[in-house]
């Protein structure tokens, strides 16, 4: 993991500062705050920190739509946009679609975290009712990582970029968005750039961009855990994302989930007491770095993606690699 951290922070250096007097950006790239400020948090206050910190979407679940009018002023009052989820939005989804479409702090509707393919029909359902209503917004949805053929049989397919092309078939959204988080312990997971190049591939294909994310949020997991991360590591997996065609960065989580036996979330960037972390300071880091860049990347176009040093990840492209002597 190291060589390819190096590689990526010259890469860094470099764009920061080519890209800062050469390349103006005619947009901003996409930076979602995955599991973001909590719905009773939400104030102009708690935006103005996250905007400080890079973000410009924020993702929460809201428990009804009355709580949304407050939450949507005070957004818009920071700069912040937010993907909306509510009870109603999946039982009246016109209705609260119509409520809300013009609020200009709405980016988009929240339909369902990580599905299977036995999903698929009814959330492409639930999402042409929405989209019949306000097609100008986005629907959004974040799907499954890679994994072993047992995970990829759990999912209803036979092999991942079925996966993907059949969610694409039947949820009509206008772009893709998948989680991976590579860097478990101390290790980088040797299906991760694998993930990259298929998912990248599949939306290509179907003339879509695609999210991705990084993870700022450490945690642990059946065999083993996900470290607090550092800025090296946050390097490697948004620039990674860059590399291979992402059009939309997203940080699992911004706020610290509330603990549980299982997860044991900790050191988000807002922590579990509601106050900033280091990693908070990390995560403005790389954003502030991400947004001088942003015209390299933002509408970029991949033509092929290769690697290089003494070990190349699984099944991708290498170049030759002349180690020094």
């Amino acid at each position: 993991m190291a060589r390819i951290i190096v590689t990526l922070l010259f890469f860094t250096i470099f764009f920061n500062s080519y890209a800062q007097d050469k390349i103006k950006s005619t947009g901003q790239i996409p930076i979602l705050a995955w599991h973001g400020i909590p719905c009773q948090e939400m104030t102009v206050e708690r935006f103005k920190e996250q905007k400080a910190a890079g973000f410009n979407l924020n993702f929460s679940v809201c428990r009804s739509n009355n709580e949304l009018p407050k939450v949507l002023d005070a957004a818009h009052k920071a700069g912040i946009q937010l993907i909306i989820s509510t009870p109603e939005l999946r039982n009246e989804p016109e209705k609260t679609v119509k409520r809300f479409m013009n609020h200009p702090a709405v980016a988009g509707y929240f339909l369902k975290d990580e599905p299977t393919a036995s999903e698929f029909a009814e959330l492409g359902a639930w999402a042409r009712r929405i989209q019949a209503v306000d097609n100008q917004k986005f629907c959004y949805l974040n799907l499954f990582p890679t994994g072993e053929q047992g995970h990829i049989n759990a999912l209803g397919v036979k092999d991942y970029r079925e996966y993907i092309s059949r969610f694409d078939k039947e949820v009509p959204l206008p772009f893709l968005s998948f989680d991976h988080y590579p860097i478990i312990n101390d290790t980088l997971k040797a299906e991760w750039y694998e993930n990259l190049e298929e998912f990248s591939d599949e939306a290509r294909k179907v003339g879509k961009k695609f999210w991705a994310f990084a993870l700022a949020t450490e945690h642990k997991v059946p065999n083993g855990k996900y470290p607090v991360p550092t800025l090296a590591m946050l390097r490697l997996q948004m620039y990674s994302n860059l590399a291979y065609g992402a059009q939309g960065l997203q940080y699992f989580t911004y706020w610290t989930p509330r603990n549980n036996t299982y997860w044991d979330f900790q050191h988000g960037p807002i922590g579990l007491d509601g106050k900033r972390t280091e990693v908070y300071d990390l995560v403005k880091e790389m954003n502030e770095e991400l947004n001088r860049i942003s015209g390299v990347f933002l509408g970029a176009k991949v033509l092929s993606v290769q690697h290089t040093g003494n070990i190349i990840p699984r099944k991708r492209k290498g170049l030759p690699y002349f180690p020094k002597k």
